[in-house]
């Protein structure tokens, strides 16, 4: 028995392992056989499926869930009917349900629940603003990816079971968050998210619902009628502001809420900033010698995971101790004549100094602008939140004329600095690779709605990779990659190092793009293919069906960048008129070259 035939299949799909089930069917961890990766498969229960109507309308509705692309909201791959099942497949997102850090009463800082809910309602504002409401907000549909964000799950799919309720009196969505509108069939808006937001920042803040009833009836009603209790007397130590927040978003008339979810988002980013510290009047009470973090830097430190704010924070403890207790050289040795090069970011009067320590900062000077260049602040990068904090106290340290101080924090910075330009550069080069591979994708698409998509995208990620945005880069890059997926051009494997072991990577591709018989596939693979040869293809998927194609390397002969090889294939079909499986066996010369993105066919030629 072979690996695949282990699993059950629903066509190109291997279900490997349940992950959990509910009203609206079954959810499986599945491999796409055909793109090669892991994927979420949710099985719809057959009640979506009962007449051609309610089909439609679920594949309607599915599609325009699939639609929305953003780093916080679980992607939707695929959707269809498959021997009268119908699915979705989705991102396979690894991590935990927020609702499993509230059930277990986990700690966690105020400010991190705030970032939680903040990456929540940006996902919510990019869907409200292309016209797509949740309507099942909840902690169980928020989860938390081992990198510390925010990914929204089943993003539509309560508006699809709603669409499947209309007419029956049935009540959709999770009574414990759904807004009153909901509950009367009255009109969903982007507040009805809202006020689930609100449940949900209720229970994380407090780790009790707002409402809680002994029936399902008994919820509802408190939803209706009943104000929840004020949250400062269940969480004590919650600020004031973040109370009136929480009250404004669950406030039973939905003119009375947040009218999206980009208001309550700026207003919590505000009580996110008075915590930190970052606000203007609570860093003016520190005193007059404080000068506050760069508008760039405090959002490099608020909106890092926590991991990299405790590293941050160790590490800036760490720089304050050495700096305190090292000690200062005698004032003879100051020269009084010697004055520093013009003021940096933070200090703005600068005492004498000596022409050693004058140097050193301008060396730190100059690697923070070389790092700045390379894309650090710009693109977030961790390891330049923590320079600039080692530059700002060394820069404090020379204004209070301890110049001991301020030189080992300069020697010390200029190293963190260059961390933080390699992480950028680095980061630079992942998406210029990103973009590599996914040029020839949409290449190959078509000629049509979905090939204008594709490259809208890729020039809006090449434009972003221009002006040094990585990460919007790879997003942008990696949207025009699905469209090409969507349209049915695979994208190919990464491949090892040695030539060799590249070129078999290669052919295992190129085998995959044969079975998929779409022209596009094999032109990723084969990008110098001229039109005779493409139409030798179309007419090779014309007369045969149900193609697999094995290819094995009998000579190989690599130069540098080039290799040939002689390659037999056998190929397994049916005639396309019918018929039993058949067989052909055949030899190539094929020639390859390797590009930036990795080896392709340059030729091929068949060999009698």
């Amino acid at each position: 028995m072979t690996e695949s035939q282990r699993y059950r299949r629903l066509g190109k799909y291997e279900m490997h392992t349940l992950i959990g089930e509910g009203a609206m069917g079954i959810v499986w961890k599945a491999y796409d056989t055909v793109l090669r990766r892991y994927v979420a498969l949710k099985l719809l229960s057959s009640h979506f499926g009962k007449t051609k109507e309610m089909q439609e309308r679920f594949l309607r509705e599915a599609r325009a869930a699939g639609a929305i692309q953003h780093p916080n909201i679980v992607t939707v791959y695929d959707l269809g009917d498959a021997e009268g099942q119908l699915f979705i497949a989705m991102e396979l997102v690894e991590g935990r349900d927020l609702s499993d850090i509230i059930t277990l009463r986990e700690p966690m800082a105020l400010e991190r629940k705030l970032d939680l809910i903040i990456e929540l309602l940006d996902g919510l504002h990019f869907a409200h603003q292309r016209g797509i409401i949740h309507r099942d907000v909840k902690p169980s549909n928020v989860r938390i990816v081992p990198d510390g964000r925010v990914k929204i799950m089943d993003f539509g799919i309560a508006r699809l079971q709603s669409a499947d309720a209309s007419g029956s009196g049935a009540i959709v969505g999770t009574p414990t968050y759904m807004a009153p509108e909901q509950i009367t069939n009255g009109a969903i808006t982007p507040a009805t998210d809202v006020f689930a937001v609100g449940c949900t920042l209720y229970e994380l803040l407090s780790f009790h619902k707002p409402f809680e009833g002994e029936s399902v009836h008994g919820v509802l009603y408190q939803v209706l009628t009943t104000e929840p209790k004020p949250l400062r007397t269940v969480a004590p130590s919650i600020p004031a502001a973040l109370e009136r927040v929480v009250g404004k978003a669950m406030n039973k008339v939905p003119q009375e809420r947040y009218e999206t979810a980009a208001q309550m988002q700026s207003t919590l980013l505000g009580i996110r900033a008075a915590l930190s510290g970052a606000g203007e009047e609570t860093t003016q009470r520190l005193g007059i010698r404080w000068t506050p973090l760069p508008g760039p830097v405090l959002k490099l430190v608020t909106q890092a995971p926590m991991k990299w704010r405790i590293t941050v924070l160790s590490a800036l403890a760490l720089v304050v101790a050495l700096l305190l207790f090292s000690p200062s050289p005698p004032a003879a040795d100051q020269p009084t004549g010697a004055r520093a090069a013009p003021p940096g970011p933070v200090a703005s009067e600068i005492p004498p100094v000596s022409l050693a320590l004058s140097a050193r900062r301008d060396s730190a000077l100059a690697a923070r602008d070389r790092a700045i260049l390379a894309g650090a602040i710009k693109n977030n990068v961790s390891t330049m939140a923590l320079a600039e904090a080692m530059f700002q106290v060394s820069e404090q340290a020379l204004v209070a004329g301890n110049q001991s101080q301020a030189l080992n924090g300069y020697i010390a910075v200029v190293e963190q600095y260059r961390k933080a330009q390699d992480e950028a550069r680095a980061l630079g080069q992942e998406a210029a690779q990103m973009l590599q591979r996914v040029t020839p994708v949409v290449q190959a698409i078509p000629t049509g709605p979905a090939a204008v998509n594709a490259g809208i995208y890729l020039a809006r990620a090449e434009s972003l990779l221009r002006q040094q945005d990585f990460t919007m880069a790879k997003v942008a890059a990696q949207s025009a990659e699905q469209v090409g997926i969507e349209a049915g051009i695979a994208p190919p494997s990464s491949q090892p190092a040695d030539a060799r072991g590249a070129v078999d990577v290669l052919l295992t591709d190129l085998g995959r793009a044969l079975a998929s018989e779409r022209v596009g596939n094999v032109r990723v693979i084969y990008p110098r293919m001229t039109d005779q040869e493409r139409a030798g293809w179309e007419s090779f998927f014309r007369d045969w069906d149900q193609i697999t194609a094995r290819f094995t390397v009998e000579r190989f002969s690599p130069r540098g960048p080039t290799a040939t090889a002689d390659v037999r294939a056998l190929f397994e079909y049916v005639p396309a008129g019918g018929g039993a499986p058949r067989q052909d066996r055949r030899r190539f010369g094929m020639r390859f070259e390797k590009r930036d993105v990795g080896w392709r066919v340059a030729a091929v030629a068949e060999l009698k």
